[in-house]
């Protein structure tokens, strides 16, 4: 499985080898510009232009989170090894740590 995110807004979830389109999030208003699994692979953060962090959860098919503090757009993000964490960095010239509990 990989994720893929892009201008369109959108991310999508691949199956590998075959390609086949597993699922889509929407929810940004501008590009995509980074994406991580969660250690346990249930769960997504995604950075974008639009200023957010969104955390998905794949049994929901839905946004869950979105964290509003960085001013700028955000040019990627990663959870923590523990999975409790998510790290963000932005063009505002800050990094963000962010305790999802």
């Amino acid at each position: 499985i990989v994720v893929t995110g892009g201008d369109d807004h959108l991310w999508k979830m691949w199956a590998l080898p075959d390609g086949n389109l597993i699922m889509t999030g929407e929810g940004h208003t501008d590009w995509l510009s980074g994406c991580c699994f969660h250690p346990s692979g249930t769960q997504l953060v995604t950075s974008s232009g639009d200023t957010t962090v969104r955390l998905w959860d794949f049994s929901k098919r839905a946004c869950v989170l979105t964290l509003v503090e960085h001013t700028q757009a955000v040019w990627d993000c990663s959870w923590h090894s523990c999975g409790d964490f998510v790290a963000s960095a932005s063009m505002d010239n800050t990094s963000k740590i962010w305790d999802i509990n």
